[in-house]
């Protein structure tokens, strides 16, 4: 049977060959008086204590990532670039469709839609896919927009990802990534 007990949060290392590691008073110096290993009870775990606070997950769905698209695509309609950039949080990223700049706080997100909205852009989800996390949502697929451009109306067909985090008892984008499709 062995001597040796476990060290809570500490697979992989050897404390009895290692004179560095801190091990519980059970362990302890084992007679070394210089040694630079300190003691501390065994029977406390040397992780981080249970914190006395609890984390609540918002519910995510596809119908959430619905909502949320629908939320985006009528703030589009309303032609307000600032509505739209307030869908996003301060820290967001956009890399968007038609311009080659990354946004990544409200003022240049705003900047951009402002050009964007000038095409009167109208979005459809054609499909997606969801990787649903505690406050976090990500929805990727293919989704088409009818813009005018010089008068006409036309379809422009790309792929996007939206990530959404719930933070302060609100979804908005963290991130957002929309480019035009390659092959036609």
């Amino acid at each position: 049977m062995s001597t040796r007990h476990a060290i809570s949060g500490t697979v992989g290392i050897e404390w009895d060959i290692n004179p560095r590691v801190s091990v519980g008073s059970v362990q302890g110096n084992r007679g070394l008086q210089d040694s630079p290993v300190t003691t501390r009870d065994l029977y406390s775990p040397i992780d981080t204590p249970t914190a006395n606070e609890s984390c609540v997950c918002a519910p995510s769905s596809e119908r959430v990532a619905q909502e949320l698209f629908d939320r985006w695509n009528a703030a589009l309609q309303t032609g307000d670039a600032k509505a739209v950039a307030q869908l996003y949080w301060e820290d967001a990223i956009l890399l968007p469709t038609v311009s080659n700049v990354p946004r990544v706080n409200h003022t240049e997100i705003e900047d951009y839609f402002h050009h964007f909205l000038e095409s009167k852009p109208y979005g459809t989800i054609k499909s997606r896919n969801l990787k649903q996390g505690c406050n976090k949502l990500t929805d990727a697929g293919v989704y088409e927009f009818k813009v005018v451009k010089d008068g006409k109306s036309q379809v422009v067909p790309a792929r996007y990802t939206f990530v959404y985090e719930f933070r302060n008892n609100e979804w908005k984008i963290s991130h957002h990534h929309s480019s035009m499709m390659p092959e036609k």
